[in-house]
Order: structure tokens, then sequence, then C-alpha cells
């Protein structure tokens, strides 16, 4: 479709005259089904790896602050154990 009969659409649209016929594969700048399937299929890709991100995320910190937990009860019961040995010892 040329540029003119573009125009006389637009054109026919604003003084609102209806279209009478636009004949088929005439391309007017719309997005195909196929296109918006793809874009569509984006989104959600994007929103479920985000999802999976922020609860991978969140799973680590859990397991960080696990981790500290244990090594700092771990400090602790070294240093009874080290009291308790110089108990025994003396």
């Amino acid at each position: 479709m040329g540029l003119s009969k573009l125009y006389n659409l637009y054109k026919a649209s604003k003084v609102g005259k209806t279209i009478k016929s636009v004949h088929p594969g005439t391309d007017l700048g719309g997005k195909t089904v196929k296109q918006w399937k793809k874009v569509i299929t984006n989104k959600k890709s994007e929103a479920i790896g985000k999802k999976y991100r922020d609860e991978l995320k969140a799973v680590g910190a859990k397991l960080t602050g696990k981790v500290n937990q244990t090594a700092k009860n771990l400090d602790k019961l070294n240093e009874t154990l080290k009291k308790q040995k110089k108990i025994l010892d003396d």
C-alpha cells in the first residue's frame, strides 16, 4: 500500500468518513498475531525468570544466614571445649 493510500485512510478516519475497503495483506503498521504472541511469550518468560531469580536470591540469603549462625554456634562450642579442656588439665 502506497503512502498516498495510507494518507487517504488517515484523512478519512479524521474527518469521520468510513473506510470502504482495505485489501487483504495490506500493511497498516500494526502487529500480526504472530508478533503479538511473541511479545506476550517474551513477557511471560521474563516474568517467570524474574520470579525464579527472586526466589533463588531469597533461598540463598536464608542459607547464608543459617551458615553464619552455624559458624557462630561452632565458635561458641569451640570456646566451651577449650575452657573444659583447660579445667580438666588443671
